[in-house]
Protein backbone atom coordinates (compact mmCIF):
# COMPACT_ATOMS: atom_id res chain seq x y z
CA UNK A 1 0.00 0.00 0.00
CA UNK A 2 2.74 2.42 0.97
CA UNK A 3 4.62 1.62 -2.24
CA UNK A 4 1.45 2.50 -4.14
CA UNK A 5 1.12 5.82 -2.30
CA UNK A 6 4.77 6.61 -2.91
CA UNK A 7 4.38 5.79 -6.59
CA UNK A 8 1.32 8.00 -6.87
CA UNK A 9 3.12 10.85 -5.08
CA UNK A 10 6.14 10.55 -7.36
CA UNK A 11 3.84 10.51 -10.38
CA UNK A 12 1.99 13.62 -9.16
CA UNK A 13 5.25 15.48 -8.55
CA UNK A 14 6.50 14.43 -11.95
CA UNK A 15 3.35 15.77 -13.59
CA UNK A 16 3.69 19.10 -11.76
CA UNK A 17 7.36 19.36 -12.73
CA UNK A 18 6.49 18.44 -16.31
CA UNK A 19 3.76 21.11 -16.43
CA UNK A 20 6.14 23.76 -15.08
CA UNK A 21 8.85 22.70 -17.51
CA UNK A 22 6.34 22.75 -20.33
CA UNK A 23 5.21 26.31 -19.44
CA UNK A 24 8.76 27.58 -19.19
CA UNK A 25 9.72 26.02 -22.50
CA UNK A 26 6.79 27.61 -24.29
CA UNK A 27 6.78 31.16 -25.72
CA UNK A 28 5.86 33.80 -23.15
CA UNK A 29 2.10 34.38 -23.34
CA UNK A 30 0.77 37.87 -22.58
CA UNK A 31 -2.35 40.00 -22.88
CA UNK A 32 -1.97 43.41 -24.47
CA UNK A 33 -4.17 46.46 -25.00
CA UNK A 34 -1.85 48.23 -27.41
CA UNK A 35 -2.89 48.23 -31.07
CA UNK A 36 -1.82 45.03 -32.79
CA UNK A 37 0.64 46.55 -35.32
CA UNK A 38 2.56 48.21 -32.48
CA UNK A 39 2.70 45.01 -30.43
CA UNK A 40 3.93 43.05 -33.43
CA UNK A 41 6.83 45.50 -33.79
CA UNK A 42 7.58 45.31 -30.05
CA UNK A 43 7.51 41.50 -30.03
CA UNK A 44 9.67 41.27 -33.17
CA UNK A 45 12.29 43.58 -31.64
CA UNK A 46 12.26 41.66 -28.35
CA UNK A 47 12.63 38.30 -30.05
CA UNK A 48 15.49 39.62 -32.20
CA UNK A 49 17.39 41.01 -29.20
CA UNK A 50 16.78 38.20 -26.72
CA UNK A 51 16.00 35.07 -28.72
CA UNK A 52 12.90 34.62 -26.51
CA UNK A 53 9.55 34.07 -28.21
CA UNK A 54 6.35 35.90 -27.23
CA UNK A 55 2.72 35.20 -28.10
CA UNK A 56 -0.08 37.63 -27.34
CA UNK A 57 -3.80 38.22 -27.44
CA UNK A 58 -5.01 41.77 -28.03
CA UNK A 59 -7.93 42.87 -25.83
CA UNK A 60 -9.47 46.21 -24.93
CA UNK A 61 -8.69 47.47 -21.41
CA UNK A 62 -12.01 46.34 -19.96
CA UNK A 63 -11.83 42.96 -21.66
CA UNK A 64 -8.29 42.33 -20.42
CA UNK A 65 -9.17 43.25 -16.83
CA UNK A 66 -12.28 41.04 -16.95
CA UNK A 67 -10.39 38.08 -18.39
CA UNK A 68 -7.62 38.35 -15.80
CA UNK A 69 -10.26 38.32 -13.06
CA UNK A 70 -12.14 35.38 -14.62
CA UNK A 71 -8.91 33.38 -14.86
CA UNK A 72 -7.64 34.25 -11.37
CA UNK A 73 -7.62 30.62 -10.21
CA UNK A 74 -5.83 29.44 -13.34
CA UNK A 75 -4.05 32.37 -15.06
CA UNK A 76 -3.40 31.81 -18.73
CA UNK A 77 -1.16 34.86 -19.24
CA UNK A 78 1.65 36.12 -17.04
CA UNK A 79 1.77 39.79 -18.04
CA UNK A 80 -0.58 42.55 -19.17
CA UNK A 81 1.03 45.08 -21.53
CA UNK A 82 -0.58 48.48 -22.06
CA UNK A 83 -4.07 49.52 -21.11
CA UNK A 84 -5.28 52.50 -19.11
CA UNK A 85 -3.56 52.68 -15.73
CA UNK A 86 -6.87 53.09 -13.89
CA UNK A 87 -7.69 49.46 -14.71
CA UNK A 88 -4.23 48.30 -13.64
CA UNK A 89 -4.98 50.02 -10.32
CA UNK A 90 -8.32 48.25 -10.08
CA UNK A 91 -6.96 44.74 -10.70
CA UNK A 92 -4.23 45.46 -8.16
CA UNK A 93 -6.94 46.36 -5.64
CA UNK A 94 -8.62 43.04 -6.41
CA UNK A 95 -5.41 41.15 -5.70
CA UNK A 96 -4.91 39.96 -9.28
CA UNK A 97 -1.37 41.22 -9.94
CA UNK A 98 2.09 40.61 -8.51
CA UNK A 99 4.52 43.25 -7.27
CA UNK A 100 7.76 43.72 -9.21
CA UNK A 101 10.24 46.58 -9.21
CA UNK A 102 11.77 46.35 -12.67
CA UNK A 103 15.31 47.34 -13.58
CA UNK A 104 14.28 50.90 -14.58
CA UNK A 105 12.09 51.42 -11.50
CA UNK A 106 14.01 54.41 -10.21
CA UNK A 107 13.62 56.24 -13.54
CA UNK A 108 9.81 56.32 -13.26
CA UNK A 109 8.32 59.33 -11.41
CA UNK A 110 6.35 58.35 -8.31
CA UNK A 111 3.06 59.61 -9.79
CA UNK A 112 3.45 57.28 -12.78
CA UNK A 113 3.88 53.97 -10.94
CA UNK A 114 2.44 52.03 -8.03
CA UNK A 115 4.39 52.66 -4.84
CA UNK A 116 4.52 48.93 -4.09
CA UNK A 117 5.44 47.88 -7.62
CA UNK A 118 2.14 46.40 -8.78
CA UNK A 119 2.08 48.45 -12.00
CA UNK A 120 4.39 50.82 -13.80
CA UNK A 121 3.69 53.45 -16.47
CA UNK A 122 5.08 53.09 -19.99
CA UNK A 123 3.78 56.31 -21.56
CA UNK A 124 1.05 58.92 -21.10
CA UNK A 125 -1.80 59.47 -23.54
CA UNK A 126 -3.96 62.60 -23.66
CA UNK A 127 -7.69 62.54 -24.46
CA UNK A 128 -8.46 64.75 -27.43
CA UNK A 129 -10.87 65.38 -30.30
CA UNK A 130 -10.50 63.93 -33.79
CA UNK A 131 -12.62 65.79 -36.35
CA UNK A 132 -13.16 64.88 -39.98
CA UNK A 133 -12.38 68.13 -41.82
CA UNK A 134 -14.67 67.27 -44.75
CA UNK A 135 -17.57 66.54 -42.43
CA UNK A 136 -16.99 69.74 -40.46
CA UNK A 137 -17.15 71.77 -43.67
CA UNK A 138 -20.35 70.01 -44.73
CA UNK A 139 -22.00 70.81 -41.39
CA UNK A 140 -20.65 74.37 -41.23
CA UNK A 141 -18.74 73.72 -38.00
CA UNK A 142 -15.23 74.37 -36.67
CA UNK A 143 -13.19 71.78 -34.82
CA UNK A 144 -14.22 71.56 -31.14
CA UNK A 145 -12.20 73.31 -28.46
CA UNK A 146 -14.54 72.57 -25.53
CA UNK A 147 -16.47 69.60 -24.19
CA UNK A 148 -19.59 71.73 -24.66
CA UNK A 149 -18.95 71.91 -28.42
CA UNK A 150 -19.85 68.21 -28.71
CA UNK A 151 -23.44 69.06 -27.66
CA UNK A 152 -24.13 71.18 -30.77
CA UNK A 153 -27.45 70.12 -32.32
CA UNK A 154 -25.80 69.95 -35.74
CA UNK A 155 -23.82 66.98 -34.43
CA UNK A 156 -26.82 64.73 -33.83
CA UNK A 157 -25.66 61.20 -34.68
CA UNK A 158 -22.20 62.52 -35.58
CA UNK A 159 -20.11 61.81 -32.45
CA UNK A 160 -18.43 58.58 -31.41
CA UNK A 161 -16.83 57.54 -28.14
CA UNK A 162 -16.08 54.09 -26.80
CA UNK A 163 -18.13 52.15 -24.30
CA UNK A 164 -16.59 52.58 -20.81
CA UNK A 165 -17.59 49.04 -19.90
CA UNK A 166 -15.12 47.61 -22.42
CA UNK A 167 -12.80 50.56 -22.98
CA UNK A 168 -10.52 52.21 -20.48
CA UNK A 169 -10.44 55.27 -22.73
CA UNK A 170 -14.03 56.23 -21.95
CA UNK A 171 -13.82 55.28 -18.29
CA UNK A 172 -10.87 57.66 -18.16
CA UNK A 173 -13.16 60.33 -19.65
CA UNK A 174 -15.88 59.66 -17.06
CA UNK A 175 -13.40 59.92 -14.19
CA UNK A 176 -11.88 63.15 -15.55
CA UNK A 177 -15.23 64.87 -16.04
CA UNK A 178 -16.36 63.85 -12.55
CA UNK A 179 -13.25 65.51 -11.14
CA UNK A 180 -13.99 68.61 -13.22
CA UNK A 181 -17.78 68.89 -12.86
CA UNK A 182 -18.77 66.56 -10.02
CA UNK A 183 -20.63 63.28 -10.47
CA UNK A 184 -24.03 64.88 -11.10
CA UNK A 185 -22.62 67.41 -13.56
CA UNK A 186 -20.65 64.75 -15.45
CA UNK A 187 -23.62 62.42 -15.86
CA UNK A 188 -25.84 65.31 -16.90
CA UNK A 189 -23.28 66.03 -19.61
CA UNK A 190 -23.23 62.41 -20.81
CA UNK A 191 -27.05 62.38 -20.98
CA UNK A 192 -26.97 65.39 -23.27
CA UNK A 193 -24.07 64.00 -25.29
CA UNK A 194 -25.95 60.73 -25.80
CA UNK A 195 -28.30 62.51 -28.25
CA UNK A 196 -25.35 63.11 -30.58
CA UNK A 197 -23.73 59.68 -30.25
CA UNK A 198 -23.91 57.42 -33.30
CA UNK A 199 -22.10 54.50 -31.71
CA UNK A 200 -20.37 53.45 -28.49
CA UNK A 201 -17.49 51.32 -29.76
CA UNK A 202 -15.85 48.38 -27.99
CA UNK A 203 -12.32 49.74 -28.40
CA UNK A 204 -11.01 53.18 -27.44
CA UNK A 205 -9.08 53.60 -30.70
CA UNK A 206 -12.04 52.71 -32.95
CA UNK A 207 -13.94 56.06 -32.88
CA UNK A 208 -11.09 58.05 -34.46
CA UNK A 209 -10.62 55.35 -37.11
CA UNK A 210 -14.34 55.51 -37.91
CA UNK A 211 -14.27 59.30 -38.11
CA UNK A 212 -11.26 59.07 -40.44
CA UNK A 213 -13.38 57.19 -43.01
CA UNK A 214 -16.39 59.48 -42.60
CA UNK A 215 -18.67 57.30 -40.46
CA UNK A 216 -19.02 60.21 -38.02
CA UNK A 217 -17.71 63.75 -37.66
CA UNK A 218 -16.03 63.87 -34.23
CA UNK A 219 -14.46 61.28 -31.95
CA UNK A 220 -12.86 61.36 -28.54
CA UNK A 221 -9.62 59.39 -28.37
CA UNK A 222 -5.96 59.54 -27.45
CA UNK A 223 -3.86 62.13 -29.25
CA UNK A 224 -1.10 59.70 -30.27
CA UNK A 225 -3.63 57.51 -32.12
CA UNK A 226 -5.08 60.53 -33.92
CA UNK A 227 -1.68 61.97 -34.86
CA UNK A 228 -0.71 58.59 -36.31
CA UNK A 229 -3.88 58.50 -38.43
CA UNK A 230 -3.16 62.02 -39.70
CA UNK A 231 0.49 61.51 -40.57
CA UNK A 232 0.85 57.82 -41.42
CA UNK A 233 -2.58 57.14 -42.93
CA UNK A 234 -3.10 60.63 -44.39
CA UNK A 235 -6.57 60.71 -42.81
CA UNK A 236 -8.57 63.97 -43.22
CA UNK A 237 -8.57 64.63 -39.48
CA UNK A 238 -8.00 67.68 -37.33
CA UNK A 239 -6.69 67.33 -33.78
CA UNK A 240 -7.86 69.60 -30.96
CA UNK A 241 -8.10 69.70 -27.18
CA UNK A 242 -10.76 70.96 -24.74
CA UNK A 243 -9.78 74.29 -23.22
CA UNK A 244 -11.30 73.32 -19.84
CA UNK A 245 -8.76 70.53 -19.47
CA UNK A 246 -8.71 66.88 -20.44
CA UNK A 247 -8.12 63.44 -19.02
CA UNK A 248 -5.06 61.33 -19.64
CA UNK A 249 -4.00 57.73 -19.36
CA UNK A 250 -0.89 56.24 -17.84
CA UNK A 251 -0.56 53.22 -20.10
CA UNK A 252 0.92 50.60 -17.83
CA UNK A 253 2.35 47.13 -17.44
CA UNK A 254 1.60 44.55 -14.73
CA UNK A 255 2.58 41.01 -13.82
CA UNK A 256 -0.39 38.68 -13.38
CA UNK A 257 -0.47 36.97 -9.99
CA UNK A 258 0.33 33.24 -10.12
CA UNK A 259 1.14 33.44 -13.82
CA UNK A 260 2.86 30.29 -15.06
CA UNK A 261 5.77 32.15 -16.71
CA UNK A 262 6.62 34.91 -14.27
CA UNK A 263 10.39 34.70 -14.74
CA UNK A 264 10.02 35.06 -18.50
CA UNK A 265 7.50 37.85 -17.91
CA UNK A 266 9.92 39.76 -15.67
CA UNK A 267 12.57 39.65 -18.39
CA UNK A 268 10.10 41.08 -20.90
CA UNK A 269 8.93 43.68 -18.32
CA UNK A 270 12.52 44.89 -17.85
CA UNK A 271 13.07 45.04 -21.61
CA UNK A 272 10.00 47.25 -22.14
CA UNK A 273 12.03 50.13 -20.65
CA UNK A 274 15.02 49.54 -22.93
CA UNK A 275 15.99 52.08 -25.61
CA UNK A 276 14.85 49.60 -28.27
CA UNK A 277 11.34 49.23 -26.84
CA UNK A 278 11.07 52.96 -26.15
CA UNK A 279 12.07 53.75 -29.74
CA UNK A 280 9.42 51.40 -31.13
CA UNK A 281 6.81 53.23 -29.05
CA UNK A 282 8.19 56.63 -30.06
CA UNK A 283 7.98 55.64 -33.74
CA UNK A 284 4.21 55.28 -33.20
CA UNK A 285 3.98 58.83 -31.76
CA UNK A 286 4.01 57.81 -28.10
CA UNK A 287 6.13 59.78 -25.64
CA UNK A 288 7.70 57.04 -23.46
CA UNK A 289 8.23 57.82 -19.79
CA UNK A 290 11.78 56.45 -20.05
CA UNK A 291 13.05 58.18 -23.18
CA UNK A 292 16.83 58.58 -22.86
CA UNK A 293 18.62 58.18 -26.15
CA UNK A 294 15.56 57.93 -28.37
CA UNK A 295 14.21 60.12 -31.15
CA UNK A 296 10.63 61.34 -30.75
CA UNK A 297 8.45 62.01 -33.79
CA UNK A 298 8.25 65.73 -34.55
CA UNK A 299 4.46 65.82 -34.15
CA UNK A 300 4.27 63.75 -30.98
CA UNK A 301 2.07 65.33 -28.30
CA UNK A 302 3.86 65.88 -25.02
CA UNK A 303 1.36 65.74 -22.13
CA UNK A 304 3.32 68.49 -20.40
CA UNK A 305 2.09 70.92 -23.09
CA UNK A 306 -1.62 70.19 -22.51
CA UNK A 307 -3.99 71.33 -19.73
CA UNK A 308 -4.73 68.12 -17.85
CA UNK A 309 -7.34 67.06 -15.29
CA UNK A 310 -5.63 65.17 -12.50
CA UNK A 311 -7.56 62.12 -11.29
CA UNK A 312 -6.89 60.23 -8.05
CA UNK A 313 -6.02 56.80 -9.45
CA UNK A 314 -6.85 54.89 -6.27
CA UNK A 315 -10.29 56.54 -6.12
CA UNK A 316 -10.95 55.87 -9.80
CA UNK A 317 -9.93 52.23 -9.44
CA UNK A 318 -12.23 51.64 -6.46
CA UNK A 319 -15.15 53.44 -8.08
CA UNK A 320 -14.92 51.88 -11.54
CA UNK A 321 -17.53 49.13 -11.16
CA UNK A 322 -20.04 51.47 -9.53
CA UNK A 323 -19.58 54.21 -12.10
CA UNK A 324 -19.78 51.82 -15.05
CA UNK A 325 -23.02 50.39 -13.65
CA UNK A 326 -24.33 53.93 -13.19
CA UNK A 327 -23.39 54.82 -16.78
CA UNK A 328 -25.18 51.73 -18.07
CA UNK A 329 -28.26 52.61 -16.02
CA UNK A 330 -28.43 56.31 -16.88
CA UNK A 331 -26.88 56.54 -20.34
CA UNK A 332 -26.76 53.16 -22.03
CA UNK A 333 -29.93 51.64 -20.56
Amino acid sequence: MFKGLISISILALSLVACTRSSSQNQPLFIYTTMDEPIVRQIVAAYEKETGEEVEFVRLSTGEAAARIETEKNNPQASLWLGGVGLSHVQIKQKGLTAAYQHTSWNKIPAALKDGDGYWSGLYMGVLSFASNSKQLKRLGLKKPTSWIDLLDKKLEGQVQISNPGSSGTSYNLIAALIVQDGETGAFDYFKKLNHNISQYTRSGSAPAKNVAIGEATIAVGYAHDIVRLIHDDKAPLELSFPKEGTGYEIASISLIKDGKQLEKAKKFYDWMYSPTASQVMADYYFVPIVSEGIQLKADSINPKDIKLINVDLEWAGKERDRLINLWNEKING
